[in-house]
């Protein structure tokens, strides 16, 4: 004689069962949203320093490579362009570092024009032939190129150049022009002309003369590679 089961047990049974699969579900759905909620927040608050990431980024490589140093994109280029650039690096002709807004050089306008124009003469086509090799080496990363053209306090007044805005500009403009001849896609360069309004050093004394030297350094193209 067999023993006959309660009709309801096993549905009894395996509604508990289903019923404690959902409500693990619904507390890990809410986990999970509260834990992305929480990195969405932290991205939207954070600023990212370049120089930081990539620093960030070399020590991780290191670790993972067990203590072999792994050269991150913009370091590599950067030490690229030390080589490539080193004969200017000595003649101070070009100042390369890698800071908070990527590599930023900061080059001579004595290199690059004859004083008062804007044509892109032979060296300044060669220092910047050296550099796109540098950033057409690391092909997979399609870095951009921000050209910045600066001028001293002296006022210029031709039928070109009505002021040293025109001059800035002209001088970053002709570059990038440049540039877009070698290869690289124009949705990647920005040109961009200050005249005399970000100088690294005081044009005048405290008695309202120029000085010169500070002049000079003024007069600059600045490449930043981000």
């Amino acid at each position: 004689m067999s023993v006959k089961s309660h009709p309801n047990r096993y549905r009894l049974d395996e509604g508990a069962e289903t019923f404690g699969m959902d409500d693990w579900m619904v507390t890990y759905a809410d986990f999970v949203t509260l834990l992305m909620s929480f990195f969405v927040m932290m991205i939207g608050v954070s600023k990212v320093d370049p120089a930081l990431w990539e620093a960030a980024k070399s020590g991780l490589r290191s670790e993972i490579n067990k203590g072999e140093k792994v050269q991150t994109p913009l370091a590599e280029i950067k030490h690229d362009l030390d080589s490539l650039l080193a004969a200017e690096r000595k003649s101070n002709i070009v100042h390369i570092e890698l800071g908070p807004d990527g590599i930023v050089m900061q080059f001579s306008s004595s290199a690059f024009y004859d004083a008062g124009s804007a044509e892109v003469g032979a060296q300044a086509k060669s220092i910047i032939d050296r550099v796109i090799v540098a950033i057409k080496g690391i092909n997979y990363y399609p870095f951009h190129i921000d050209i910045e053209g600066h001028t001293d306090n002296a006022p210029i007044h031709t039928m070109r150049y009505p002021s040293n805005w025109e001059l800035s500009v002209s001088r970053a403009t002709n570059i990038v022009k440049y540039v877009l001849g070698q290869g690289i896609a124009p949705d990647r360069l920005k040109a961009a002309g200050y005249a005399d309004t970000k100088p690294v050093l005081p044009n005048k004394d405290a008695q309202g003369k120029d000085i010169p030297e500070n002049q000079a350094k003024n007069r600059r193209i600045v490449i930043r590679i981000h």
